[in-house]
């Protein structure tokens, strides 16, 4: 089993300079291989595989006017291509399906709010090593890294990524992980979804398939009452008015606007923070307390079609706290149930 962990990055001045020089080598990397697949398309020559792509590239590197390419982290380049033939796959697999299909690989853009690029980390040398307070990584070597959590397992790779308020971070891939099974309960509840109450658990009555092996205590579900409603959204509405207000008044590429810009994003980002943190805890709390979970199905996609409540649907983040829900059950030897509808009593019914 593979799991990630994200840490915040305090990279110097020449760490970052060398960061964005990685970022701006898989762009263009990214970019002219979808060029020239294009044209070799066009010209009957078929799609260049893989391992064409790779091949071109070690003859590019040497061309005159693209030895800088050089200076970046040959993995990142490498996986540059390997994402834009993961592209195309997506696209010709799911080419017969307009509604859910992915649309053509397009060019990257600079100006595009979220940067990253992944190193692979080399066996033979370990080229990415994670200490107390540092992380080694190519090209890079150690940078400051505000670790919270020590990574179980064996180190895959690293994507270093930039968020649109300027703060970079590292997602650590991590194989063999092997989490272990919580206590049983003999419990279950009912999760209901509703725009006033983004999870709430219904009466609490348990199931009977939930106590073939254990009753259930009469008091043992009175430890989840009620989640409100997350509408971090909701309640920052007027500071991004006003934010939005000032940044659309300052003349365009001053260095004023691009000041507004960041408080803009920082505040994008902490309702973000404020919402994922809410949902882990819930649902994390939810898998402990609970052998089996039923969850009401919810039709996202109509309800974001309503032009009146699509803010507060996706303010709600049902989509996340479900998957967040199904995979921690999974892990931890818990089971969660889709149902269609609810009842006046527990909410479970064609329960599969």
């Amino acid at each position: 089993m593979e799991i990630r962990y994200n840490y915040r990055l305090y990279p110097n001045k020449s760490q970052e300079e060398q960061i964005q020089r990685n970022f701006d080598c898989a762009r263009f990397v990214y970019n002219h291989y979808l060029a020239k697949r294009v044209e070799a398309y066009k010209n009957g020559q078929g799609l260049l595989g893989t391992n064409d792509c790779c091949r071109d590239l070690t003859v590019l590197k040497k061309t005159d006017g693209y030895t800088w390419l050089q200076k970046a982290d040959d993995n990142s380049l490498r996986n540059s291509i390997k994402e834009l033939d993961m592209a195309f796959k997506k696209f010709f697999r799911n080419i017969k399906k307009p509604d859910s299909a992915p649309g053509f690989p397009h060019f990257k853009s600079k100006k595009e709010k979220n940067k990253s690029y992944r190193s692979k980390n080399n066996l033979s040398r370990t080229s990415i090593v994670l200490s107390d307070k540092a992380i080694k990584l190519t090209k890079l070597g150690w940078v400051d890294c505000s670790v919270s959590r020590e990574v179980e397992g064996r180190i895959l790779s690293a994507t270093v990524f930039q968020v649109p308020s300027g703060k970079y971070f590292v997602s650590v891939c991590c194989t063999d992980y092997e989490p272990k099974p919580l206590p049983k309960t003999g419990a279950a509840v009912s999760v209901q979804m509703s725009l006033s109450s983004a999870a709430l658990p219904d009466k609490q009555e348990t199931h009977p398939a939930a106590t073939e092996s254990k009753p259930q205590p009469a008091d043992s579900a009175t430890d989840i009452h009620q989640h409100e409603s997350y509408r971090y959204y909701e309640k920052s509405l007027k500071k991004i008015a006003r934010l939005q207000r000032q940044m659309s008044r300052k003349p365009s590429d001053s260095n004023n606007r691009e000041k507004t810009r960041v408080k803009l994003a920082c505040l994008h980002e902490r309702i973000y923070n404020q919402r994922t943190d809410a949902i882990n805890k819930t649902t994390t709390q939810l898998v402990r307390d609970y052998d089996q979970i039923y969850v009401q199905e919810v039709n996202l996609q109509n309800l974001l079609k309503d032009p009146q409540r699509s803010k507060q649907v996706s303010d709600a983040a049902w989509g996340e706290f479900v998957r967040q829900l199904t995979y921690k059950s999974g892990w931890y030897g818990k089971r969660v149930i889709r149902v269609l509808g609810a009842n006046s009593e527990c909410g479970i019914r064609n329960a599969e």
